[in-house]
């Protein structure tokens, strides 16, 4: 082979001829029978001139055949490929194997190269690099049948450059450390790998680029220590993986995964799990990119847009992260889980700066998790961003402390649950926004704690605490007593909401007095409505237009300190149902209704008197209907002008003794009898004068009086004696009250009537 780069190279060293003779006798290099092996230091300054071997010689030696070199057979381990061992040497000038083809596995080890070992386009059966010491590796484009292992190895200022490479087995990157801060320490794009591609403990400083990758088993840096502050420390974009990728505590050094810099896996596909437990991840401090939008995160530290992951998503136990989390449109085959993680914002902005611009410490918008959900006992300081998710199992929030003051903590508006959504004893600092949610079971928030609602920057209020607007949940809604009251500071707002069975709000304490309404049912739609407050809600109760089957409340619900609007509310029936003899009770629950909202409402006591109605309690029914229209008429004298107000209030003074305004009629006809005794005993000692005594009159004191008292009855008594004096005052409130008590009891039959209809 003339001609070649090599061939002027020079005789060769001490070294490079000791190499020649025990390659020819089919041992490694390195081996030496006569004197105990001291292993090369490869960090070392300073070592002995004989371990010395020229790149160009060792070049020479791997790509000539065997015949040209006269070498007899290569050294081989129990059968298998041929092996060229090169052990505890230092190569000086340039390995290049470029687009070399060697049908045996090269190995080195505790070798150090003082240059970049140039292997593009080489096709070797294998290759393996054990504590090793080189400034980067040139792999574009390589191709190997088998391993391809860099174990405990050192890449100092360089880059290990394996894009387009194709490896047949896995690639190991194990205790190696690959230094190249503000650059790439890898550079493996549409790396392929057959199997796995394993970074145990691996320390990477600089970016590990591996975009449109394909590895057929794991990508593992469990126990690995990538660091690339304020950059891509990972950049895998579209990446595809046959296992998992895992990043959790490597089980023999008992180490984390920790990351100091954005772990960047938008699009990529895998077909395990994604394993980040107890891993520790920093985001570090990146200028702001041009164009950059408000729904861009950047401060991340993990960013999974359109990715998919068949398996579990495992950020749990002591995961923590001090970035974003972003999952935006990807999908999860199993569990998202977080129980326990720690993920904290509040370094990166001030409350007040956060109030018109939270930070998001988990975005997943538009994903979509065909398991559970699991949050137990998560720290976080920042928002929870989750419009759009499906969860196809439960969501866990049980214990969890969310702190986001006077920001949307959580904001998952038309979230959908497949089953339970638990928030038990969790401590929420912001507003709990789930408006249009889809809940397949219950919503469970007991013993929890909603504080420092979210501040409205245009309508300069404050938003609510728990915001149920337009959700549908399928069983329960749960805001009762456990451990600790549920406390809301802010308003409660299930406007339009429907609600499959109770919504129960047993032992709970509402409103701090900060906003007009402490609880908002506004056309809520439920079979059962609990509203049993441990204390008296710091704001107004809205019931108008809710509608529940059964109702069960206390009188602490109505002594709200803005009221209660129960107008157009609608139940059928009491929790604790009222005796027909029970009229202390009556009249506690007519005391209630007096204090609602300040103003006559009709609505409430008609609703009242409906379902004593439908429970036969007919004398109950009367007794709301009086307080109805003695209420209406304290309203009618209060809107009338000055001058008719005691008028207005005589009327209803005379129809509320006399007839009960119609509702007893019965106690018209006890009046008329009254009235028709009282006037034949007077007119009994005080005899009229006949107006025509050529008619000879029979005097009849009894049916002169029924004649002027009831107006519908002509006997004549009334045209044939005179009255004066006394007797005509008399006649005259005879007949006075005839017409009131008649009209009153025509008006108590047509209403009985009315009622039989």
């Amino acid at each position: 082979m003339p001609n070649r780069p090599w061939d002027n190279a020079g005789a060769p060293t001490t070294a490079e001829q000791r190499l020649d003779d025990l390659l020819g006798q089919g041992r490694a290099w390195g081996r030496r029978q006569d004197t105990p092996v001291i292993p090369l230091d490869v960090h070392a300054d300073m070592y002995d001139p004989e371990r010395e071997i020229r790149g160009e010689y060792l070049t020479r030696k791997l790509v000539e055949s065997p015949d040209e070199q006269g070498w007899r057979a290569f050294w081989r381990r129990g059968g298998q490929q041929p092996v060229v061992r090169i052990e505890d040497a230092v190569i000086t000038g340039r390995l290049d194997l470029r687009a070399a083809e060697l049908p045996y596995l090269l190995e080195f080890v505790r070798c150090r190269f003082d240059m970049r070992p140039d292997l593009r386009q080489a096709t070797l059966t294998g290759l393996v690099l054990w504590h090793c010491r080189f400034p980067g590796l040139n792999g574009r484009n390589l191709h190997t049948s088998h391993d391809t292992v860099l174990r405990n190895c050192t890449s100092v200022g360089g880059t290990v450059d394996l894009a387009d490479a194709e490896l047949g087995g896995s690639l190991q990157l194990d205790d190696s450390e690959l230094r190249n801060p503000g650059g790439r320490a890898i550079y493996a794009d549409r790396l392929a790998v057959a199997g796995a591609m394993l970074g145990q403990r691996i320390k990477v400083s600089g970016e590990v680029r591996i975009p449109g990758a394909k590895i057929g088993g794991n990508l593992n840096f469990s126990g690995g220590a990538l660091r690339n502050r304020g950059r891509n420390a990972l950049n895998a974009n579209g990446i595809q993986i046959g296992g998992s990728l895992r990043g959790d505590v490597d089980r023999i050094s008992g180490a984390p995964f920790t990351v100091a810099g954005l772990l960047y896996l938008p699009s990529a596909h895998l077909q395990g799990d994604l394993r980040l437990r107890d891993a520790v991840l920093e985001p570090g401090v990146s200028p702001p990119k041009r164009g950059e939008s408000q729904y861009d995160d950047p401060i991340s530290t993990l960013l999974l847009d359109r990715g998919e992951v068949r398996g579990d998503v495992q950020l749990d136990q002591n995961f923590r992260s001090g970035g974003t989390i972003r999952l935006v449109s990807s999908k999860i085959g199993g569990d998202l889980r977080m129980a326990g993680a720690q993920i904290d914002l509040s370094w990166a902005r001030s409350p007040a700066a956060s109030v018109d611009q939270p930070m998001r410490a988990l975005h997943l918008d538009g994903t979509e998790v065909l398991g559970n959900l699991e949050a137990v006992g998560a720290t976080l300081h920042g928002q929870m961003r989750m419009v759009d998710v499906r969860v196809h199992g439960s969501f866990q929030l049980t214990r969890a402390s969310l702190a986001g003051p006077r920001t949307d903590t959580v904001q998952a508006n038309r979230i959908q649950v497949g089953s339970n959504f638990d928030c038990r004893e969790a401590d929420i600092t912001g507003t709990l926004q789930l408006q249009g949610a889809n809940i397949g079971a219950n919503v469970d928030l007991r013993a929890a704690q909603l504080l420092k609602p979210a501040w409205h920057r245009h309508r300069r209020a404050y938003k609510s605490s728990l915001d149920l607007r337009a959700a549908s949940i399928g069983r329960d809604l749960v805001c009762a007593e456990g451990k600790q009251f549920f406390r809301a500071e802010g308003e409660v707002q299930l406007r339009r909401a429907v609600i499959g069975r109770q919504a129960n709000f047993w032992g709970c304490v509402l409103g701090d007095g900060s906003s007009t309404n402490a609880f908002n049912a506004f056309g809520l739609v439920a079979q059962e409505i609990m509203l049993l407050p441990a204390q008296p809600p710091q704001g107004r109760v809205v019931l108008r237009q809710a509608q529940c089957e059964l109702l069960d409340d206390n009188a602490l619900t109505w002594s709200a300190t803005r009221g209660v609007d129960v107008e157009d509310f609608t139940y059928y029936n009491l929790s604790h149902p009222i005796e027909p003899t029970d009229a202390a009770r009556v009249r506690e629950r007519l005391s209630w209704l007096r204090a609602t909202t300040g103003r006559y409402q009709p609505g409430p006591y008609d609703q009242l008197a409906e379902v004593f109605r439908n429970n036969g309690n007919e004398e109950h029914a009367v007794t709301v209907l009086i307080e109805k229209q003695r209420r209406r008429y304290q309203a009618l004298a209060g809107a009338s002008p000055r001058l008719l107000r005691p008028s207005v209030r005589l009327w209803s003074m005379l129809q509320r003794s006399t007839v009960a305004y119609g509702y007893r009629p019965l106690r018209a006809l006890l009046w008329l009898l009254a009235f028709a005794v009282g006037g034949t005993v007077w007119f009994s000692y005080h005899r009229l004068e006949p107006i025509n005594e050529e008619d000879h009159p029979i005097w009849n004191p009894f049916l002169y009086t029924v004649d002027q008292l009831v107006p519908i009855i002509n006997l004549g008594h009334d045209v044939m004696w005179r009255a004066e004096g006394n007797s005509q005052w008399i006649t005259v409130v005879l007949i006075a009250a005839g017409w009131i008590l008649a009209t009153t009891v025509a008006a108590g039959i047509t209403r009985a009537l009315r009622r039989e209809h």
